[in-house]
């Protein structure tokens, strides 16, 4: 009598040739060397001497800030009345902008307001009612005045209101 069956045998093989297969697999001496390390280095990439590159000196250059607040013995700059229920402010534009936005916080009944930098406004919900702050440069000085979603200038109870605040702010 055999100690195994014969159908077995081919079985106990076949199990045997996987096992041995299985645990060869991982092995490295089975797989060659990765890809990255045959890699080269190639040339450096050259420019052509006819490309001219615009400087860039400048570039990071930090430009010169305008005074919030006016120095001692200087007046501030002055609120001059504009067309429209708006006003216009002796100060440069960037001085205007953020001088603006500072008063916005200020001024009661303004639920919020958004800077739009992009366009030298403000969005603001004043009152229930929703415009656009606008700050445009004229001759020098600077015209704020407060728009509809037309783009036509607001004459509203509410426009009126929150101008005359930010002219009293801005005094």
């Amino acid at each position: 009598m055999h100690p195994h069956p014969p159908l077995l045998r081919p079985a106990v093989r076949g199990l045997a040739l996987a096992l041995l297969a299985a645990s060869l697999g991982g092995c490295a001496w089975f797989r060659g060397e990765p890809a990255y390390l045959a890699a080269v280095e190639g040339r450096p990439l050259e420019v052509p001497p006819d490309l001219v590159l615009p400087s860039s000196a400048g570039a990071l250059q930090i430009p010169p800030t305008a005074a919030v607040a006016a120095s001692p013995g200087e007046l501030p700059p002055r609120v001059v009345d504009g067309a429209v229920g708006g006003f216009h402010l002796d100060d440069s534009s960037e001085g205007a902008f953020r001088r603006v936005g500072i008063a916005l916080g200020r001024v009661e009944g303004v639920d919020s307001s958004t800077a739009v930098p992009a366009l030298n406004a403000y969005e603001v919900r004043y009152r229930g009612e929703e415009m656009l702050l606008r700050l445009r440069p004229q001759d020098g000085r600077v015209q704020v005045d407060a728009i509809g979603a037309d783009g036509r200038p607001l004459d509203t109870p509410a426009a009126r209101g929150l101008l005359e605040a930010l002219r009293q702010r801005l005094l």
